[in-house]
């Protein structure tokens, strides 16, 4: 269908409702058999052996998390990390931080809630063009800013100087975007998140390539300037497409590492 539109935008400044969030988990829960269980506006998504828990409010008010993920040691035990998704996140990115979580329960779980690695886990390193993101190091804050500004990910040791990030030192990564009519999403990670999952969310958040989805969508008036729509192009003999073909990234000139 060459003449189907479809809607393009940078892959950072894509956004998507509360709604859409919450259909993801109950996609997640018939996918996998994890429980889901609600209560008015929450919904809890819970795996077999209740080390991982998602919590979703769709009450949820201001710019704190609306959907909370933890990890457990067991049933009712206290969480050794966590990660907040406020905001009009990507679902997208979402899907891809479930993914990387629900595999490494079923293949490691150990190293998934214990952060204890069957063999050395390696420092993050992500390819990146200095042309879309330059290096930020400032009062104990290491990470990458976007070149138009809105967006950056930022970590902070839990000794270095300087505010916390979000006003919580628990907090070790945080990754967001704005636009022109304020924040637009964010996710954080508290210090014990372990590398492999964190760097899930990274990669998403700096990969060139732009999120294609079908054009038609119900979207907020304020996300529309951040969207442009195109015709999906007729696939050549041969080739399987599923959008708009990839852009070539450009030159990778940085890398962004942290541990």
């Amino acid at each position: 269908m060459p003449h189907d539109l479809y809607e393009v935008s940078p892959r950072y400044l894509a956004a998507s409702p509360l709604s859409e969030h919450r259909d993801h988990l109950d996609t997640l829960a018939a996918s996998t058999g994890w429980t889901l269980t609600t209560d008015g506006p929450t919904a809890t998504v819970t795996s077999p052996c209740e080390r991982i828990v998602l919590r979703h409010d769709r009450a949820a008010e201001g710019w704190g998390p609306h959907l909370v993920i933890t990890a457990h040691t067991g049933p009712g035990a206290p969480a050794r990390w966590r990660a907040d998704i406020a905001g009009n996140t990507p679902v997208e990115f979402l899907a891809t931080l479930t993914s990387t979580i629900t595999t490494a329960l079923a293949t490691d779980p150990d190293h998934l809630v214990y952060d204890i690695a069957a063999t050395p886990e390696p420092i993050i390193g992500l390819a990146v063009s200095d042309e879309h993101w330059g290096f930020v190091d400032d009062q104990g804050l290491v990470g990458l800013q976007a070149t138009d500004g809105l967006a950056a990910v930022l970590s902070r040791a839990p000794d270095a100087p300087g505010p916390p990030l979000q006003d919580d030192p628990g907090i070790g990564w945080h990754l967001f975007a704005i636009h022109p009519a304020g924040s637009l999403w964010g996710v954080s990670f508290t210090h014990g998140v372990p590398v492999f999952v964190v760097a899930s969310a990274l990669e998403q958040t700096l990969s060139p390539e732009p999120l294609i989805r079908p054009a038609g969508i119900a979207r907020h008036p304020a996300f529309a300037p951040l969207i442009t729509a195109r015709p999906l192009p007729a696939a050549r003999p041969g080739q399987t497409t599923t959008g708009l073909p990839p852009q070539p990234p450009g030159p990778v000139q940085g890398s962004a590492k942290a541990r």
